[in-house]
């Protein structure tokens, strides 16, 4: 019985880890991104402080970073890459999308 135990958590552990994963596609990306962009100046603990305003949106230090940003916001990232290359503006985009049908997703 102990066994069969063991192999029940061996087995659902994983599962339920995944179950309760938030991460959402593209979100690396978008990050990396945001902090090429230069957005990390002001928006990443680990490169400063100064501004507690723009920490108080996102913090792409953390892992969840745009936890903070409600879903009207969200897409005002975009805003910040006017002269970004397209490609970069379409992986924000997408990440967008994703992060919001997400939101949905787990609010159902």
């Amino acid at each position: 019985m102990t066994v069969l135990v063991a192999v029940a958590i061996a087995v659902l552990l994983p599962v339920a880890a995944l179950a309760g994963d938030r991460s959402v596609q593209g979100r690396e990306q978008a990050r990396t991104v945001l902090k090429e962009r230069g957005c990390g100046k002001c928006h990443d603990t680990a490169v400063s402080t100064q501004n507690p305003q723009a920490l108080a949106v996102y913090d792409l230090h953390e892992v969840d970073w745009p936890a903070k940003m409600s879903d009207q916001r969200l897409p005002k990232l975009m805003t910040r890459l006017k002269s970004a290359w397209a490609t970069d503006r379409k992986v924000v985009k997408q990440f967008i999308q994703a992060e919001l049908a997400g939101r949905v997703a787990r609010q159902q």
